[in-house]
């Protein structure tokens, strides 16, 4: 069930077995393994069910590394977490992110992917995607477009599945199933504000909670679990320091190093030789039924030669201007709210006014038509154009001949549209660096809690590795006759250039290893040093890996899971 915190006595004090700290996708995940259990679990949640303003402010910190995202925006805290504005994009690891890469200083997983394997397959259910293939030459095979004629020695096409839009918030899709679990009680408006040990500090014995309303109680389990960010998972280890006063964990000055993202930045820009390029399968769109996207890759032998991190080529063609306004415009936007309708079973609202707007534009080519003509025949002039006009100018006159609808339509089923330019962005594989950390700021929040600060900071291998990426892919543009590449990324400049971002990815920070003295959990997920507190999410992650960090940190919450469902037994 669950229950306002708010509701609670103050200083009340709450028994249960299992105390999960953070509804998001690692929470939501471990609660939904632990439904039905016969252990009792309780799920704090900072947030309530809806976004609230004063509630997002305690995501606040400070930035004073490489320019980042505001920490109060980069993460959701409320039900459901950064699920509540997922992209949805999912691909598990590699098995080269598993392994321990001479050139990768810190890299190495305790494990190999194929012990990640059948938690990949849960996780797939659990992210409800449409499929559990991951082979490119099964994607290929479904697919309506091809890839670029790339060598296969050096370049691979990596395909990723995309959740459906429908399906990615976990909050709906779980929400009642935990509403219903008689063993699991969520509490709303609960924020941690520090774990408490014993006198010997082996286990933790109590967690205390605060509400913004002002009651406070307590938290009392026989297993804690962290799942609330990278970030914020740091931050309470560093606050609770009533015993350890460098914070819980944190004994080699570990927790909060190593904080992960992955950059990315307009790289390069293509030039292509033919304008008709047949872009489609790099662009979002369907499979058979299921959402997908493909980019370029480096394959494993390339990596292991080049002493590289992965490197993520995304391509974003810049479309003739004629199809950019047409795929805009008014007609065409009333077109899919009537589709959008017809598709759900019902008619849209004002449905006739829809209406008369398509079938107008429908009928633009009246105007090019001869005149009392027996049958539809373009004007002379007309013919006249089309037959001089290249690729591009071809574009321009079925959307001045034929209405942006027609225009629309044709660049959907045909797939080729001229292109000016590709922009080529990277997304690079963060290389594991202590000095990249979260601390605790002087600057306090509303609970009177230390704010965090973030110093995000990249090494030389990063730029390396992007700029070699963009050397291979422009030489096979030019081996191919596909075009040139212009490279804006200067190999030798000290400073990243002004557009570098993130991904909103939060890596590290409590890293994976089986040695305390390089890690702040071991392979189980559990914090070096206290017998009964966990952490789960992508702040174990002990490198940031070449895909999308949801569905790898869903597999390593079902694994906890299953741990601690034997511990419990």
């Amino acid at each position: 069930m669950f229950v306002d915190a708010r509701s609670i006595p103050n200083n009340e004090t709450l028994d249960t077995d299992i105390c999960i700290v953070g509804a998001g996708a690692a929470g939501i995940a471990l609660a939904h393994e632990f439904a039905g259990q016969t252990m009792r679990v309780m799920l704090l949640e900072a947030g309530d069910f809806e976004y609230a303003q004063e509630t997002q402010d305690l995501n606040a910190g400070e930035n004073i590394g490489l320019p980042y995202f505001p920490l109060a925006v980069s993460r959701l805290r409320y039900f459901g977490g950064t699920t509540n504005h997922w992209g949805g994009t999912c691909r598990p690891f590699d098995e080269l992110d598993f392994e321990a890469r001479p050139w990768v200083p810190h890299s190495g997983w305790p494990f190999s992917k194929s012990e990640l394997d059948p938690y990949y397959v849960r996780a797939e259910v659990l992210c409800r995607l449409s499929s559990h293939e991951w082979s490119t030459d099964y994607w290929l095979a479904q697919d309506r477009f091809d890839p670029l004629p790339l060598s296969d020695e050096r370049l691979i096409t990596r395909v990723a599945q995309i959740v459906k839009t429908s399906n990615r918030r976990f909050a709906q899709s779980y929400r009642d199933e935990l509403d219903r679990a008689a063993n699991i009680t969520v509490y709303l408006n609960a924020n941690l504000t520090s774990l408490e040990t014993d006198e010997a500090t082996g286990s933790v014995t109590q967690a205390h909670v605060a509400t913004l309303s002002g009651n406070t109680f307590v938290a009392q389990a026989k297993l804690f679990i962290l799942a609330a960010g990278a970030v914020e998972n740091a931050r309470l280890l560093l606050l609770s320091n009533q015993r350890q006063p460098a914070g819980l964990g944190n004994q080699h000055d570990l927790v909060g190093r190593y904080f992960m993202e992955h950059p990315r930045l307009v790289g390069g820009i293509w030039l292509p030789t033919d304008s008709r390029l047949a872009m489609g399968l790099y662009g979002l769109h369907h499979a058979g039924s299921t959402p997908v996207k493909a980019y370029i890759a480096l394959t494993a032998e390339t990596l292991r030669r080049e002493e590289m991190v992965d490197v993520q080529i995304d391509l974003d063609p810049i479309y003739a201007q004629a199809y950019v306004e047409a795929s805009n415009s008014e007609e065409v936007a009333r077109l899919k709210t009537l589709l959008k309708g017809l598709r759900a079973g019902r008619m849209p609202d004002d449905f006739q006014n829809h209406l008369t707007y398509v079938l107008s534009d429908l009928m633009t080519w009246h105007d090019h038509a001869v005149a009392m003509a027996p049958l539809p025949l373009p004007k002379p002039e007309v013919i006249s154009r089309f037959l001089q006009a290249d690729a591009a100018e071809r574009i321009e006159l079925i959307g001045d001949v034929f209405g942006d609808v027609t225009l629309a339509a044709y660049a959907e089923l045909s797939g080729v549209i001229p292109v000016e330019y590709v922009e080529v962005s990277t997304r690079v594989e963060q290389v594991p660096n202590p000095d990249s950390r979260v601390t605790l700021s002087q600057e306090r929040d509303a609970l009177g809690l230390n704010r965090a600060q973030l110093d995000w900071q990249l090494t030389s291998l990063e730029r390396q590795s992007m700029v070699r990426a963009l050397e291979i892919f422009g030489a096979e543009l030019g081996r191919t006759g596909l075009g040139r590449l212009q490279v804006k990324v200067d190999r030798d400049d000290a400073s990243w250039p002004e557009d570098l971002r993130g991904g909103w990815h939060h890596i590290g920070t409590t890293r994976m290893h089986e040695d305390p003295r390089q890690g702040v959990v071991d392979r189980n997920c559990q914090v070096h040093g206290l017998s009964n507190l966990f952490v789960a999410g992508s702040s174990v992650f002990p490198t940031s890996g070449s895909g999308t960090p949801t569905m790898t940190l869903v597999s390593l919450a079902l694994r906890l899971a299953d741990h601690i469902k034997a511990r419990l037994r």
